[in-house]
């Protein structure tokens, strides 16, 4: 897990996700929010919690890190140059099994709203399937016998999700190959108050199979053809999951 500053603020590559995480991938150099939310700012800003962190905060079984962010970048300003736009992020990362968990909580100091708000996660299984177990949401990505199981498990707001297929674009170049298909997942107009926590968790669960063909019918020893469907996009609503006495609003 990464907390490294590149050559532009908010580069792919150097912001703190999973390397090495099965089915997960960074592309190459670009001003991309790879597990990291980049937030849109009324001011016109788009801001992210990246390069470094104002405070880190690792357990001792190894399993689990804390980094805090009380200032910010601007996405592909300069590098090391920060920002406070009077938001702080606080982000647990655990490790499960083969489970990785992302917990986000943003607070803000003064009344903000967040035009909009997203996140990607490239991967480097090409094909993707909606699930639905026991009224929970999971998008499968697989690949050559390799899965992985995406679920948004709370958000204090409405988010939206979609599949991108990379195609030729350079958003598909990783340093390990070809990254064919993208996850995102997207906000908008999201108020904050001031000293009210909102939070949001994300889990990438990787699992292997023993079968050649994909849930979707990929057989990876075909020859020929793309391996990617394009165009791909999937778009739902997850809206949110509050505990009692909450309401949920539609």
């Amino acid at each position: 897990m990464p907390f490294v500053t590149g050559p532009k603020a908010a580069t792919s590559d150097y912001e703190p996700g999973p390397d090495g995480f099965p089915g997960f991938a960074f592309p190459v150099e670009k001003l991309y929010p790879c597990l990291v939310p980049f937030l849109e700012l009324e001011d016109g800003r788009t801001i992210a919690a990246v390069d470094g962190a104002d405070d880190i905060k690792p357990a001792a079984d190894g399993k689990s890190v804390t980094a805090v962010w009380n200032r910010w970048v601007v996405v592909g300003d300069k590098a090391g140059v920060l920002v406070d736009p009077g938001l702080v992020s606080e982000v647990t990362w655990t490790l499960q099994g083969t489970s990785l968990h992302r917990l986000e909580s943003l607070t803000a100091s003064k009344p903000l709203r967040i035009l909009r708000l997203w996140l990607a996660i490239p991967s480097r299984n090409s094909h993707l399937e909606t699930l639905e177990l026991n009224g929970t949401r999971i998008d499968r990505l697989t690949s050559d016998g390799t899965i992985l199981d995406v679920q948004v498990k709370h958000s204090d707001w409405p988010v939206q999700i979609s599949a991108y297929a990379t195609g030729d674009d350079s958003l598909g170049r990783g340093d390990r190959g070809a990254i064919p298909l993208h996850l995102v997942i997207e906000s908008r107009n999201i108020s904050l108050r001031p000293e009210a926590p909102e939070k949001w968790e994300i889990t990438l669960s990787a699992h292997y199979s023993n079968s050649s063909t994909t849930i979707s019918g990929f057989d990876p020893s075909r020859s020929g053809g793309p391996h990617v469907p394009a165009p791909l996009e999937v778009k739902t609503c997850i809206f949110p999951i509050r505990l009692r006495p909450y309401t949920n609003c539609r």
